[in-house]
């Protein structure tokens, strides 16, 4: 068993461990000389909705919802992922070419339930969901969630000077650790950030941000379990990254440095754009 699927099994079967259903939004920040510290001490944020014993419509390893699931209509954005299978996020996909061929501007067309891969999902005209078993996973004997209604991310980082540590955070429906606007100061240490539906850490703006000694994997995100765009500034360092569906890291904001990280199961390690800087070193790469 993979240590992350371990991992989960220990933290869902046990009452230590606090688990908590809704958002974490932090706002209370400290000063340059002594940042605010927030520590989780284990806690687990999971926003995931459990479909697991709902009524599918099962043809082989395609498994089609009865009618749309309460609050979560057809999702055109194809960044992110709508549906896991245990830890592993379901791509949505769409027909392009049948989009193309329609003439119809800004028409959607998910691809046919027959056409899917392995690990993708489309949507009927009436909202109804349908997906393809991911490869290693076998139908009916793993569970299914849906990530929450709208795009609520796990933690919200609302301050400056701030450092957050010992949290897990799964299955936002979009990021789970965000931090928007100018924040200075921030820290991420011992968090982990699995199976969200954008990516585990997004930063953005004018974010300067420390990470250290964390795990990002089995997020949905096209870009990246890491994305960190616009004028941001930040470091990676002593972390684990793998299994996410876009690239490792995704960097397209100011500078970064990525030192001493593991990175494998990834497509892709590590994207830029633009005119990002970046720096590397000590990194250990690992191909799938």
């Amino acid at each position: 068993m993979h240590r992350l699927a371990l991992f989960l099994l220990l933290a869902f079967t046990t009452h230590a461990q606090e688990i908590r259903r809704t958002p974490l939004t932090l706002k209370d920040g400290g000063t340059p000389e002594k940042p605010a510290v927030f520590d989780g001490k284990g806690m687990i944020i999971d926003l995931g909705i459990d479909v697991t014993s709902h009524d599918w419509e099962k043809q082989g390893d395609v498994w089609t919802s009865r009618g749309p699931f309460d609050k979560h209509p057809a999702v055109d954005d194809v960044q992110r992922a709508a549906l896991f299978i245990e830890e592993v996020p379901m791509s949505i996909t769409r027909d392009r070419a049948a989009e193309q061929k329609s003439g119809e501007k800004g028409k959607v067309i998910f691809m046919a339930p027959e056409a899917l891969q392995p690990g993708q999902i489309g949507f009927k005209s009436d909202g109804s969901l349908y997906f393809r078993w991911p490869a290693g996973k076998t139908p009916g004997s793993a569970k299914i969630y849906l990530p929450p209604a709208g795009l609520a991310s796990c933690v919200n980082i609302a301050c400056s000077y701030l450092t957050v540590k010992n949290i897990t955070a799964l299955h936002a429906a979009n990021d789970g650790f965000n931090i928007h606007g100018n924040r200075l100061g921030i820290r991420l240490e011992n968090v982990k950030a699995f199976s969200n539906g954008d990516e585990g850490i997004s930063a953005h703006e004018t974010v300067q941000m420390d990470v250290v000694n964390s795990e990002i994997a089995w997020n949905g995100s096209s870009a990246g379990g890491v994305a960190d765009v616009n004028d941001c500034t930040t470091t990676y360092t002593h972390c684990e990254v793998h299994h996410n569906l876009g690239a490792g890291f995704f960097f397209e904001g100011k500078s970064h440095r990525v030192t001493h990280c593991l990175i494998h199961d990834q497509s892709k390690d590590i994207e830029v754009r633009d005119n990002t800087q970046l720096e590397q070193s000590d990194n250990e790469w690992r191909k799938q």
